[in-house]
Formats: C-alpha cells, structure tokens, sequence
C-alpha cells in the first residue's frame, strides 16, 4: 500500500507579482560608507584590483531584485493500492500565504582586473542566483481541512507541502526571468557603488560581465 500525492489542483494559483527592479538601500548604503572609507579618496589615490575587490566584497551577497507574491494553492492525498485509491483515505487542505524571493549575486566570488594604462575595471560577477525565500508567518492560513481515519493529516504533510510549493514558485519565477532581471540590476548596482569613489567615475571605464 502506498501513498499518492496529488498536488495538481491548485486553486487559482495567482500571482501579484511585484517584479520590481529594487536596488536595496540598505545595502546599498551600507557599500556607500565603506566604500568610501575604503578609498578616503585624494587625488593621488591609485586605484588597484585589491581595493575595488575590497569595496564589493563588503556587500557580500548583494539583493538586487526582490518579488513579493501571494498564492493559494491545495493538497490532497489518498492511500493507493495496485493504482487504485482506496476509498475513505482521502485528505486535503487550502493554504493560503505571502511570501518574497530576494535575487542577486555573492560578490565575495567577484573577479576584477584593473588597467591603469587603459584605464578600465573590469569585473566578472558570479551567476545571479536566488539569496532567500522567505514565507510571511503571519500571512499563513489552512483552510477546509478534510481528514481521514485511515489516512489522518501530519505535520510532515504541511511540512513537506510547503517546501513543494516553495520549490515551484521558484521554478516558476525563474523561468518567467527573474534572474535575467536580477542580473541587470546587478551591473548597475555595482557601478554605482563604485562610482562612489569619484576617481573611479570621472577616470575609469567599469566594464562589468
């Protein structure tokens, strides 16, 4: 005898998707100060790959794109035998909830070159990847909660439900772009918290990739 979980009825799985390109302040902030207490910039300042690295690296895992989503969606689950259900074992529950996935990159695994010569600062950024997903407790409801005697609801059920969900709407916003958009807002990110240091801005190319 086992067990078969049908998940496919999700109930109007909507998205209120707040795909909105948000360079985070405080973060960005915070690279502002130590930027800029990194550089203390003169006129003489050299500007090496060493202390570029050390400006973004203070950053580390940088959130350049944040979505913040609503969803609804159902579990249901029967006791199986040979693929046929057996009756009186069906449970099932709506769940209801908010949550937000944060975008961006680590930028202790960037790479910079600096040219004096040419004047240039040429950065290679790791692949843009989801940071955190985290689900707003609050917002957390179950409704229509159906049990079974043989077959009664667990907290493993809830558990493993949500982790599935979790995994999906990620999947979801990936293939919609989400790291596409995350990646464009890190380039810009990271030139502004550079150009911070107004050698770099009023000398320097930054070719960023």
């Amino acid at each position: 005898m086992k067990k078969g979980i049908n998940m496919s009825k999700n109930k109007n799985r909507f998205w209120q998707g707040l795909i909105s390109a948000i360079i985070v302040a405080g973060l960005i902030t915070a690279a502002f100060f130590y930027a800029k207490s990194i550089f203390d910039v003169k006129e003489e300042t050299t500007i090496t790959s060493e202390t570029v690295e050390s400006a973004l690296k203070e950053a580390k895992e940088l959130t350049t794109l944040k979505y913040h989503y609503k969803n609804i969606a159902s579990f249901e689950n029967s006791q199986q035998f040979q693929g046929l259900t057996i009756p009186f074992t069906k449970k099932s529950f709506l769940y209801t909830y908010e949550g937000e996935i944060h975008a961006g990159v680590d930028l202790d695994e960037a790479k910079v070159k600096v040219n004096e010569n040419a004047k240039t600062i040429n950065i290679t950024l790791p692949e843009t990847k989801i940071l955190s997903h985290e689900i707003d407790e609050d917002s957390v409801m179950v409704y229509d909660e159906k049990n079974s005697i043989f077959n009664p609801l667990e907290m493993k059920d809830y558990s493993n439900f949500r982790k599935e969900e979790e995994a999906k709407v990620e999947k979801e916003v990936i293939d919609k772009g989400l790291l596409d958009e995350a990646e464009e807002q890190t380039v810009k990110a990271v030139k502004e918290i550079l150009n911070i240091n107004p050698v770099i801005n009023e000398e320097y190319t930054i070719n960023v990739k």
